[in-house]
């Protein structure tokens, strides 16, 4: 079974979990992890590494966590090239989020985390540029001067 780790700074992992659960409902096999500021490096590593090494030989994590470059993506990476047991990706975003979880079984890890980069990419829109290369259409009317 797939599970998941939301990491990241302060409360956007647990933010995450809320707003998948109000749109799809229930998800067991999500978790996440908070960085705060009274957690040390060590401490956090710690945490992580005890969530990451507490699943079933079936078991395969996907942690997503918010920001490349940040302390927690960071961590994870050192993580990562310690156990070497987990999918790790970074920027996560509600159209990613929503497309990693709701893939079925069915689909090859390999192919998730294609579908849920891509998804992610594509749900980041300037919608004053979208907006403006559709002239001639009804939304022209949003940017009249009445």
């Amino acid at each position: 079974m797939r599970r998941f780790l939301f990491a990241t700074h302060g409360d956007l992992s647990k933010s995450f979990i809320d707003a998948v659960s109000l749109i799809v409902g229930d998800t067991s096999n999500v978790s996440y992890f908070q960085m705060t500021k009274n957690k040390s490096g060590d401490s956090a590593k710690d945490e992580l590494r005890k969530i990451l090494k507490n699943k079933k030989e079936e078991d395969h994590f996907i942690v997503l966590t918010d920001m490349f470059g940040g302390s927690v993506c960071n961590i994870c990476t050192e993580l990562l090239m310690e156990l070497q047991n987990f999918e790790l990706l970074t920027g996560v975003n509600l159209p990613m989020t929503l497309t990693v979880l709701l893939a079925g079984e069915d689909t090859s890890t390999e192919d998730l985390i294609s579908q849920g980069l891509q998804a992610g990419k594509d749900g980041i829109v300037h919608l004053n540029q979208l907006l403006a290369s559709q002239k001639g259409s009804a939304n022209d009317d949003l940017f009249s001067e009445n």
